[in-house]
Formats: C-alpha cells, structure tokens, sequence
C-alpha cells in the first residue's frame, strides 16, 4: 500500500489493487491532488502490471503529407488556406521518397495531414499505400485520424466500413488518435466546430476495430477544457474499449499555444503533464499503453512520465524536419532522436527498452529488414492480435 498524505487517494488506490474501474469523482481527484509521490507511485504501479519492466520506442518515418485544411480548429497553428503563404502539398511521389530518404530500417510511417479537398481522398492514397507495402513490406502504415476518415468518407459518400475496408485492404495497419480533442460537445461547439464529433470519431474508431485495424486514441488538454471534461473523455475512451477493444494506446497531447486562436492559454506545467499520464494509467485500466510523446513535452519530462505510468517514448521520427504541427506551435523539441538515446534515457529510469512497431510487436534493438539473420522476423498477421479475419 502506497503510503499518502492526501486522504483521496487512498480509496483510489484500493480500486486500482482490486481492478475496480475508477469514478468520475475518482479522476478529478486524481487530476487535483497536490500528493505527487503518491499519485505516481500508484499509476508506476499500474504500469508495471501491465507491461513489467518494459518501456517502448518505435524506429519511425513522421511526415505532414499537406497543412491545407478548412477545420479551422482554434488551437492549431498548423493550417494553411489553399492559396495561402506556407501551403505545403506533396505529391506522392514525394511522400514516398520522404519515408525513403534515410534508410529502410524503420517499423512504422506515421502521416497525417490536413482537411484538404484534393489530396484527402482515395484517388491519392489508396495507389500510395500499395506502393509504401510493395517497397516496404516490413513496415506498418499508421496513417489518418478518425477527423481524416470522416472527411474522407463524406467526401465520397461512403459509409465508415467501406471506407475503412478499402484502406485496410490497400495496407491500413492502424489509424492514428488525433482529432480526439476533448469530446465535450460545448468544448467542440467553441473550439472545433467543423470537425467530426465526439460520437463518430468514436465510431470509427470501433468500425476500424472489428475489421481488424488497430487504433491510438488521444486528448487534448490544456485550453478551455475542465477538469470534469478531462475526466468525461477517460471514460468514454474506456466505455469504447470496453466495447470494441482495439486501442493500443493513449497520447495527452499538451496544449502548445503559439500561433494560433487560444494563445492566452498558455503552457501547461510540468505538474499538470505528470498528473495527466498518471490519471490515464489510472483511469484507462483497459488500456495497454500510455504513451509519452516526447515531441510535445519534452525528453526530460517524458523521461520522469515512465515512473508516472507511461511505458512508451514513441518514436525517431527519422532525420528530416517532417513534423510541422506541434512545431508550428511553438514546440522547442526536435526533429529527431537517435534509438541509443531512448535506450539510454529509459534504462536511466530503470526500465528495459524494447523496440516496437505500431501494434506493439517486438523487435531487437538490431532488427533489419535486410540482415540475412532478421529476415524471417517480420511483423505477425492481425490474426495475432486477436483481430478478427477477413
């Protein structure tokens, strides 16, 4: 038993021992209490009945394939207009040479884009996604957002399970959780009006699910959100999952706020981001992976987000400068970040550094694709991961 001087946090903890999802009560708790010693003991606990020792990291390939989107979110500093100073657009050819550019010994191509009315469509995608399965077949394509997929599919008036089947059929593996947001529907009437709604990306995500798509989920916190609405999206995620299990795992995304609409928000703290990774190891018990993207906060604080619950640093994003929109934020990361730097940072904090690829296979710290004595450890079928067959 964890030993805490905040008097809340005791009954929580007994729930967290005997697997007892927590309460909406349970999680403002969590997410006020000033006993962070606790409060992260608890969730390293949490943790490490899930995943032990281990702690992930993914050799990845990050592009922002177009910043031309009409959303209009008022916490992005990331879109541009059409015909607007800045718009990037890339043809395929040039997306495809981008994820080539250094190399082939990668486990996962992370893209997502914009809103955009010619490049956001099957016409572009589903020819490109061949291409990345036909040149690398080793690795898995995490591409779109459920925002992405509902725009997609009222582009071509096509139900989400056709739209899903066609990009799973072309290569899909798993769709990536942004525009998540926070699901409030005052918070999405104020802040993103223009984008799908808490219920469909929701439903896409469970579309995605069944047909054997895995997926990431995320939130977003540290604007105009409350604490109550911080903890109404926990639940919904885990109601989700409870559901439709797919998720592999859950990102906070801390607000940046250069650039863009909500700028008097703020940074967030330190404090709010551990108590954040904490509270969704806490509450997310159906969940396997809490995720400390250090692109968003930093390496350090993703470094001291392992004894707070997370289990995952993400990924190296290659060596280009591709991601542009927690950049376009104001972000002071980098672009990239050498594997022999996450295995350092993670065995600092007394973890075992374990190489994944996007639905969570592992793979040595020397895997390649073209060593002779690595060929035959390519990635298992969906089959494996429980997800049904098709």
């Amino acid at each position: 038993m964890t030993y805490a001087t905040d008097p809340l946090l005791r009954p929580i903890e007994h729930k967290v021992d005997e697997g007892i999802p927590l309460s909406k009560e349970d999680g403002l708790a969590l997410l006020q209490t000033r006993d962070l010693h606790a409060l992260g003991r608890m969730a390293q606990r949490a943790k490490e009945r899930k995943s032990g020792r281990k702690v992930f990291y993914v050799l990845n390939r990050y592009i922002n394939s177009t910043n031309v989107c009409y959303a209009n979110c008022k916490f992005c500093s990331f879109a541009k207009g059409e015909q607007e100073a800045g718009a990037v657009r890339m043809p395929a050819d040039d997306v495809l040479a981008k994820a080539l550019e250094t190399g082939t010994n990668f486990n996962q191509i992370h893209i997502v884009g914009g809103h955009d009315p010619r490049q956001l469509s099957l016409d572009y995608w589903l020819p490109l996604m061949r291409r990345f399965k036909a040149t690398l077949p080793h690795v898995q394509l995490s591409l779109f957002t459920s925002a992405e997929i509902d725009y997609l599919a009222k582009r071509h008036r096509l139900p989400y399970e056709d739209i899903l089947r066609e990009l799973r059929d072309a290569g899909l593996d798993n769709i990536n959780g942004g525009g998540a947001e926070i699901f409030s529907a005052r918070f999405r009437k104020l802040v993103c009006p223009n984008k799908v709604d808490a219920d469909n990306w929701l439903r896409v995500h469970e579309v995605a699910h069944s047909i054997g798509i895995a997926s990431n989920a995320t939130m977003l916190y540290g604007t105009v959100e409350t604490l109550e609405e911080r903890v109404d999206h926990f639940i919904a995620l885990r109601e989700s999952q409870r559901r439709s299990p797919g998720f592999n795992a859950f990102i906070p995304l801390a607000f940046h706020p250069d650039g863009n609409q909500l700028n008097d928000c703020g940074w967030t703290t330190g404090l709010d981001d551990l108590r954040m990774f904490a509270t969704a190891r806490l509450m997310l018990d159906n969940f396997d992976h809490i995720k400390a993207y250090w692109m968003i906060q930093g390496l350090k604080v993703c470094q001291i987000a392992l004894q707070f619950g997370a289990d995952d640093m993400d990924g190296t994003h290659g060596s280009t400068d591709e991601e542009r929109i927690y950049h376009s934020a104001g972000t002071s990361s980098g672009q990239y970040v050498d594997d022999r730097e996450f295995r350092r940072l993670i065995e600092e904090a007394g973890y075992q550094p374990v190489r994944r690829n996007s639905t969570y296979d592992e793979f040595p710290h020397d895997w390649n694709p073209h060593d002779a004595t690595h060929r035959g450890d390519r990635a298992p079928t969906r089959e494996a991961h429980g997800a049904p067959a098709e």
